[in-house]
């Protein structure tokens, strides 16, 4: 069977209320205590991403929360209930116009890659669809980034 390829990737944003109403431009401001700041336990992918983001920038933070999902983190920062969170830049836009995301300086944010192969002989037309055009579109559509 072929090797895996990547179809898309992904990149981590913190993810605040619609207006940024506490002014969050970067890590550094989430170690504000003033800040209610929720994450992903670190059991969950989102959680070792953020585990992984917070170690290369060097920023401690002490979280009100560690959610079971990404998912659980947007609605509470939707929701007021925390001020900022760090989640997936597909989820930020996802949540539509409730949350708006702030991005991670590059050098410490770090690319969720999403593969795939065909097993066996089949598949091949899928994976070539899912690496074209028209379906790299609508992976960006989502958010997504380029493999």
């Amino acid at each position: 069977s072929p090797d895996a390829v990547v179809f898309a990737t992904n990149r981590a944003e913190i993810v605040v209320e619609a207006g940024n109403p506490h002014g969050v431009a970067d890590l550094a401001d989430l170690a504000d205590p003033d800040l209610l700041v929720v994450v992903c336990a670190v059991e969950v992918p989102c959680g070792a991403y953020t585990a992984e983001i917070l170690d290369r920038s060097g920023v401690a933070l002490t979280p009100a929360s560690y959610e079971s999902n990404v998912k659980a983190v947007v609605t509470k920062v939707a929701l007021g209930e925390a001020d900022a969170g760090i989640v997936y830049a597909t989820d930020v836009a996802a949540a539509g116009d409730t949350v708006e995301g702030v991005a991670i300086d590059a050098v410490a944010n770090v690319t969720a890659e999403y593969p795939i192969a065909a097993l066996d002989g089949t598949g091949e037309r899928f994976v070539e669809f899912v690496r074209g055009d028209e379906a790299q579109r609508i992976l960006r559509e989502y958010g997504f980034g380029a493999p």
